[in-house]
């Protein structure tokens, strides 16, 4: 007989952990890749026009990683767990760039959100096609 004073977790918060853990790793490697690439422009390697396409392309590595955390944590729905693991990376950036910029959201938002949105649901199917399937006996 089981015993009722042991708590499993619900499907939630296992979703929750997860979804959590991916956007801290997105984040993570999204602002990692933003302090390279700064680095490397600041040395006149990339310059400095290039500052809005090398920036789509960090964000789009870190909600990719993002998405493909998350979904290999869970094994299912890659689809839906890496878009909504872009789609918190997009709020948690813009919140971070409103505050330190102290502006509105541009033009370029949307497309930012899009490029979230989409590199995290890749990220996802591809987490829940790797995932590990060997059975420990």
């Amino acid at each position: 007989m089981k015993n009722k004073s042991s708590v499993s977790p619900s499907s939630y918060e296992v979703w929750l952990k997860a979804i959590l853990t991916g956007t801290v790793l997105g984040i993570t490697i999204t602002l990692c890749l933003f302090v390279l690439l700064a680095l490397i422009m600041s040395f006149s390697i990339l310059p400095t026009s290039s500052a809005g396409i090398v920036s789509s392309i960090a964000i789009a590595v870190g909600s990719f990683f993002g998405g493909l955390s998350t979904a290999k944590k869970l094994g299912k729905n890659g689809l839906i767990i890496g878009a909504i693991c872009g789609f918190l990376l997009f709020i948690l950036l813009t919140l971070i760039g409103i505050a330190a910029f102290k502006s509105a959201p541009g033009s370029s938002t949307l497309i930012r959100l899009l490029i979230f949105v989409t590199s995290g649901a890749i990220g996802g199917i591809i987490g829940v096609g790797n995932s590990d399937k060997r059975k420990i006996v």
